[in-house]
């Protein structure tokens, strides 16, 4: 008896359930494009089941019906709808004009339910012309949205743009193990979405130690939109922030291997060295390991100054003359050496330009002094010159890579193995870059260094480059990127269990194909970086994420090869265009609607879900929200006296 209630309350149950959930049936089919005609009974825009209100089927980003064939259970998307005259009703004499007219949907085929009831993408089988078609389920919705399994980590990112009632939760592994580009004009909310994302992630409490301890995240942060303060919260308080500055040297600088500074394709980009004649030159000037044992106080450097001094002085040729020695001594001596003797003024000393060219002063009698023949009386403790250094500084590890350049420099051209024209360009650059080093790196000679270094064993850093001027301000996030991408590749070969999250903020600004202020090698080399990070950094645990206002700006390259996709409001044609080519499974309804999208409001589409969602982001509390809202100028300018 039981059993017999219990099968006619579910029947019933199923009938009254029917009656409200059928919208409709099939009208045609041709590909995977479906017209529904609407039963006129259900062309209200709530239906009330139960106690409650149903959205009824419309156009819109978050609209879908099920369509049933047989056991399967198609799930189609609304993109448009149209209405008709019903030739049948429209003979009647006495018809109702309602009933005259007749609603149709235009839906598209993306996926069904399987046998364990889970969404699954792609075309399974096609409608029958008759198959009746429903409303979803508030179950069958949340099971449709539902983008991470229930024992995987996820994080909240927000709700759907137009069912707020409907949370969305991405799996961590799907966002995290790929690359994430997300895209936006400014204003538009991306800045909060990339901190949301990692706000998130940071603060998840089932989180591991070898989250700590083998994963590193790296965030490239042009404007200083992260680091208000170094205790702040922003993206999490277990963090090390570097602000880097170049006008001065009271800047945090951020740890850096030797071998990548010394790497010839680097100082040939830093020194914008010709390929013909400047290249081979630093390659013979780097490829010396000879300063670099057995070199106490800096001892070597000093007699290779002294013995090209004293060849200066002797020489006979009219080109190496007082400017030409007053350059050597000064390109010297602001490395840190100490060359001219005290007392001793170089504009004493002239040079004798006829056949027995040489050096020489007048002493007090009267008499000239020659260095070809009073060799003391120039270079020695008593002389013009006593080459030294304080041995309490010496010299830094930079200054030895531009000491092994001057070094070279002048060796050869004292020889006569170089032209002086065709290098004394790229030593007149030489200070001015490698002072600009100097100022936001600490160089190092091992990872052990590096890693000693870090006394709180913070795996998130933060680089604020907005006290960075723009003359290196490309060149810094190269030099992180390219020396932790190769410290990760060294690390895979003996344990694999690791991974490297490289996060750039503004990344038009690296990644740009379109410059006015570089040479072609340099934005060549640029490029080939960052877009074999994209394309061979998944195979060693490397994963790029990237924020831009201008998409189209950024190479085509690393576009495409992004996995995850984050779209904002973006009102230029080329940036439309851009992500239309790279994002391919994203509808025309949802393309459309990209222009018109409010603050903190995107289509999320990729790896992380089956197909692209129409999200409103959760705005992060004020406290730990990136510094990048627009200035309140009502806030500002009025007169509140009044």
């Amino acid at each position: 008896m039981t059993k017999k209630l219990k099968n006619n309350f579910n029947l019933q149950d199923r009938l009254s359930e029917s009656s409200v959930f059928i919208i409709g049936g099939v009208f045609s089919v041709k590909g995977k494009d479906i017209v529904i005609r609407v039963n006129k009974d259900k062309n209200l825009p709530h239906l009330f089941f139960r106690g409650r209100t149903i959205k009824n089927v419309s156009v819109g980003l978050s609209n879908y019906v099920k369509i049933l064939k047989g056991f399967t259970e198609i799930i189609c998307k609304v993109e448009g709808e149209y209405l008709e005259v019903d030739r049948y009703q429209a003979n009647k004499k006495y018809s109702n004009e309602k009933q005259k007219i007749e609603r149709f949907l235009n839906v598209s085929v993306f996926g069904f339910y399987d046998n364990d009831n889970r969404f699954q993408h792609g075309i399974k089988e096609m409608p029958l012309i008759g198959s009746e078609c429903k409303l979803l389920s508030r179950e069958e919705f949340e099971i449709l949205h539902q983008l991470s399994n229930i024992n995987e980590l996820s994080i909240s990112l927000g709700t759907l743009i137009d069912e707020e009632t409907q949370d969305i939760s991405i799996s961590v592994k799907k966002l995290f193990a790929g690359h994430v580009g997300i895209f936006g004009n400014t204003g538009s909310g991306k800045s909060n979405t990339l901190a949301k994302m990692y706000t998130e992630l940071f603060k998840l409490s089932d989180l591991s130690d070898n989250f700590t301890k083998k994963s590193k995240f790296i965030f490239i942060d042009f404007n200083g939109e992260y680091s208000r303060d170094c205790d702040d919260e922003i993206l999490t308080r277990s963090k090390t922030v570097y602000k880097l500055r170049t006008k001065d040297n009271e800047g945090a600088k951020y740890p850096i291997l030797k071998t990548e500074i010394e790497k010839l394709e680097l100082l040939s980009i830093l020194l914008d060295a010709t390929e013909k004649t400047q290249q081979p030159f630093l390659h013979r000037a780097i490829d010396r390991d000879w300063f670099d044992v057995d070199n106490e106080n800096n001892i070597k450097e000093i007699q290779n100054i002294n013995k090209k001094l004293k060849d200066i002085l002797v020489m006979k040729n009219k080109d190496f003359n007082v400017p030409f020695l007053k350059k050597y001594i000064n390109d010297f001596e602001q490395l840190g050496f100490r060359i001219l003797n005290v007392g001793k003024n170089i504009d004493d000393l002239k040079y004798h330009g006829n056949d027995n060219c040489a050096f020489y002063y007048t002493n007090i009698s009267g008499a000239n002094v020659y260095a070809d023949t009073h060799e003391l009386d120039f270079v020695g403790e008593s002389g013009y010159f006593n080459v030294s250094i304080d041995t309490a500084i010496g010299l830094s590890d930079l200054q030895k890579v531009q000491f092994k350049i001057l070094d070279q420099y002048y060796f050869e051209i004292l020889n006569g193995y170089a032209n002086q024209e065709h290098i004394s360009p790229l030593i007149g650059r030489l200070k001015k870059r490698f002072d600009m080093l100097n100022k936001v790196f600490d160089i190092k000679n091992s990872s052990s260094e590096i890693t000693s270094q870090n006394v709180n064993n913070y795996h998130v850093e933060v680089v604020d480059l907005k006290n960075v001027n723009l003359e290196i301000k490309k060149v810094i996030p190269l030099l992180i990127c390219k020396t932790n991408y190769d410290e990760q590749k060294n690390k895979r070969d003996t344990d694999k269990d690791n991974s490297l999250h490289i996060i750039i903020d503004e990344a038009h600004n690296i990644l740009s194909e379109n410059s006015s202020r570089e040479s072609e090698s340099w934005k060549d080399y640029r490029l080939e970086t960052f877009e074999e990070i994209i394309k061979e950094g998944r195979k060693f645990g490397v994963f790029l994420t990237i924020a831009s206002q201008r998409p189209s700006d950024i190479s085509p390259t690393i576009i495409s090869q992004l996995h995850n996709y984050f779209i904002h409001r973006l009102m230029n044609e080329n940036d439309l265009r851009s992500i239309n080519k790279a994002v391919s499974y994203l509808d025309k309804l949802s393309f459309d609607s990209i222009s018109n999208l409010s603050t903190g409001c995107c289509f999320i589409a990729g790896q992380m879900t089956q197909f692209p969602l129409s999200v409103k982001v959760n705005l992060l509390d004020e406290a730990i929200r990136p510094q990048s809202e627009t200035i309140d100028l009502d806030k500002l300018w009025k007169n509140n006296k009044a």
